[in-house]
């Protein structure tokens, strides 16, 4: 578990109001300008090592973690879609997705504040990490984390924090308090957690528009639509309506994520608009992977503590790094 440092306990006064309310103080833009220097300082060391190791080693470490078995996704335009069931552990982890799906979906949680009813984590961390290893085996095989890293340019981190690393997310409009509106994660925006932050989406389910798909915006769309509407800054909240995006954008110009089970999506959260969950008549079961460099841009580390993922004396130096933030290297600097 992560300790709050004694420089997060005097500025954890000042991140809450500047995190406050989508960072709507300052804007987004400027707050996460702030938090990223903020973040920088705390974890340069952690910063240097891994942007050192991504420009020196990184065929060795791709190596060290397994072979890739298939030529390199590239995100063109903030994203990539992957249909061709190839991607290793991937039949594993659908069909370990079944049985939680069994298990727990269908059943509206009961969990006090909650701030989504639409939208709920099927995953149990504690548990779920040890007898479904294969989430986290996919998670960080060779072939995931050389599309990652090729577009973070960095050697990233399952992030453990807000938003959690891995998501099992049912969205299913029976369970929606507010059925007659749409709110929160149903309307456009952009995530400023981290520059960038990628996603690793995959459909446990075939997903179709009944099924209220993750919806968005190519990158370059999205960057007409922020510039025209002056998004991030205190001009807008952090959620736009359909309205005030397609004022600038075409409707047919967003791309819903549906497809077969099993087909997975690439996309940079932070530069791609996007919603979801809307409408779903047909309960939506989707896997969430979320991935960011190690200095982030918002206060969440501040004053939420996080824990590292579980790993194993016998894993990769990359597998390691991927799931455990706080790591740095022995003195030598060359082994962990």
């Amino acid at each position: 578990m992560f300790k709050k440092s004694k420089f997060d306990e005097v500025f954890q006064p000042f991140a809450d109001r500047l995190q406050g309310n989508h960072m709507a103080r300052l804007g987004i833009r400027r707050t996460m300008r702030v938090a990223h220097f903020y973040n920088r300082i705390k974890f340069r060391r952690e910063d240097s090592w891994r942007s050192r190791l991504y420009r020196r080693q990184l065929d060795q470490l791709l190596a060290e973690n397994g072979p890739l078995t298939r030529p390199k996704i590239k995100l063109s335009d903030g994203f990539a879609i992957d249909d061709s069931m190839s991607l290793p552990h991937l039949p594993q982890l659908l069909e370990d997705a079944e049985k939680i799906i069994a298990e727990r979906g269908g059943v509206r949680s009961t969990e006090k504040g909650r701030y989504r009813s639409h939208f709920q984590d099927l995953w149990m961390p504690a548990e779920d990490g040890q007898k479904y290893s294969v989430f986290l085996d996919f998670a960080t095989c060779s072939d995931v984390l050389a599309t990652v890293i090729d577009y973070i340019k960095t050697i990233p981190v399952l992030t453990n924090n807000v938003p959690s690393g891995i998501r099992f997310v049912e969205s299913n409009a029976a369970f929606d308090d507010q059925p007659n509106r749409l709110h929160d994660s149903q309307l456009f925006h952009i995530d400023y957690y981290s520059l960038p932050n990628v996603y690793v989406l995959v459909l446990l389910r075939d997903t179709a528009s009944e099924n209220g798909p993750w919806t968005f915006l190519p990158r370059s769309v999205t960057r007409r639509v922020t510039r025209k509407l002056g998004y991030w800054t205190k001009k807008h909240g952090y959620r736009l309506s359909d309205d005030q995006v397609y004022s600038v954008a075409k409707r047919e110009e967003a791309i819903e994520f549906t497809g077969k089970r099993g087909t997975v999506l690439f996309i940079e959260s932070s530069g791609c608009m996007h919603f979801g969950s809307r409408n779903c008549v047909k309960p939506r079961f989707q896997l969430m992977y979320g991935y960011s460099g190690i200095c982030r841009t918002d206060f969440h580390e501040t004053f939420a503590h996080w824990a590292n993922y579980s790993v194993r004396g016998e894993d990769s130096r990359l597998r390691k790094m991927v799931l455990t933030k706080n790591l740095l290297p022995k003195k030598n600097g060359t082994s962990l």
